[in-house]
């Protein structure tokens, strides 16, 4: 059996910067090899507010994951969160003169798409196919060799602007690291954690971060919708520790230990250390009064924002939430009865060494290795190759690869 190469990925976050080292089977499993996890500084909302103090936990990562000598690091995949990115659908649409659909002809619709999302000053992060179009057939899944007059590619972009993603790059400068490929934090926790059924159905992958909450809506198996908001648990936290004169670290151990959704009695307390005076009791029906008055916040806008894009009818499969907010208690709850939507936690299973963890806050790190198995005409239209990660998966992406090159 032939297996692939090793994958090295970060996610940079407002909270935790995580990186991994994972080899991806010849029948497509990600088998982690290492992870680490530290604390993020310099993050604000997903975006560089401090590229030295960035540098150093992303330099402090990676050593730690080289720390043995059996691995070195020579590209990785990071993800790229924050309040820059916007998503956009796009049409590209062209005339065949020579009958027969060419490599050149998709590439030329693709580039259509692309001016029509990408406006001066931004960066294009993703093209992703939404449909294929043949002289007003739909659904085609492969042009090239067709026979007809007008190709149409509807797409869907995912840009940021371009001082956010030459930031990001600037944070590995002092290693001799290529940054093989820059993924949506949305888009990746997107692919990790919905099942087929659901991408076919319709659904609606909320990734509540620290700093942001990353919508990203899938049906017929393509992102139709994706947005980012700027709202995300360190708005719960410091609610909460402004509510208890708190610091925000008591606060995010106290949000915990609530449940959002249970009717708690009078008499049951928490006990909270103050900040210059003694320990406080205080109930946890006010505690979690505060929390859901801010998650209630939340869901409303992220239902506004759904509604005036015009996708409230989308995904019937209802919501998959994850990242670190998602592990909120009753959080779930709360969507479900204000959307009237199914909502369940997207968590994702990792495995180190024999010990299997299963969390909602890795979502985006294991999407990052997910993602050569999409179709995203990004990399070609920039002249850029995934070497690194599509020659990750050697045989099970085989077919996926061959399709992927056409357009390369």
């Amino acid at each position: 059996m032939k297996y692939g190469q090793i994958v090295a990925a970060i996610d940079i976050g407002s909270e935790k910067i995580v990186a991994a080292l994972a080899n991806i089977s010849a029948q497509g499993d990600i088998n982690l090899i290492a992870l680490v996890e530290k604390q993020s500084k310099g993050v604000k909302k997903g975006g560089i507010a401090n590229i030295a103090l960035v540098k150093h936990t992303v330099n402090a990562v990676l050593d730690e994951l080289e720390a043995d000598g059996s691995y070195q690091i020579h590209s990785i995949i990071s993800s790229i969160s924050g309040i820059n990115i916007v998503g956009h659908n796009a049409d590209g649409r062209i005339v065949i003169k020579s009958n027969h659909i060419t490599k050149h002809n998709v590439l030329q619709a693709a580039m259509i798409a692309r001016d029509v999302a990408v406006q001066e000053g931004r960066h294009l992060l993703h093209l992703l196919k939404q449909d294929i179009i043949v002289d007003n057939q739909h659904g085609i899944d492969d042009p090239i060799g067709l026979i007809g007059e007008t190709l149409e590619l509807h797409a869907h972009a995912i840009t940021t602007t371009q001082t956010h993603y030459q930031n990001l790059l600037q944070v590995f400068s002092e290693r001799d690291v290529d940054v093989e490929s820059v993924v949506s934090a949305g888009l990746a926790s997107a692919l990790a954690v919905t099942m087929p059924e659901e991408k076919k159905l319709g659904v609606c992958v909320l990734d509540i971060g620290a700093g942001t909450t990353e919508i990203t809506i899938i049906a017929n198996n393509v992102v139709k919708h994706s947005e980012v908001i700027q709202i995300g648990g360190e708005a719960i936290t410091s609610d909460v520790a402004f509510f208890m004169r708190s610091t925000t670290e008591t606060a995010d151990w106290a949000k915990q230990q609530v449940a959002i959704d249970f009717d708690y009695p009078l008499s049951d307390t928490l006990e909270i250390p103050g900040l210059s005076e003694a320990s406080r009791s205080y109930p946890k029906y006010e505690i979690a009064e505060v929390i859901r008055d801010r998650c209630e916040d939340l869901i409303h806008i992220v239902m506004q924002k759904i509604n005036r894009a015009g996708f409230e009818s989308a995904f019937p499969a209802g919501f998959v939430i994850c990242g670190g907010g998602a592990q909120l208690l009753g959080i779930e709850t709360l969507l479900m009865h204000q959307s009237q939507l199914p909502v369940r936690r997207g968590e994702v299973e990792l495995t180190i060494n024999g010990k299997t963890v299963k969390a909602c806050r890795y979502a985006t790190l294991m999407g990052l290795f997910m993602c050569a198995y999409e179709e995203d005409y990004s990399s070609a239209l920039t002249q850029r190759r995934k070497k690194g990660i599509i020659k990750s998966i050697v045989t099970s992406a085989k077919t996926v690869v061959q399709r992927l090159r056409q357009y390369f």
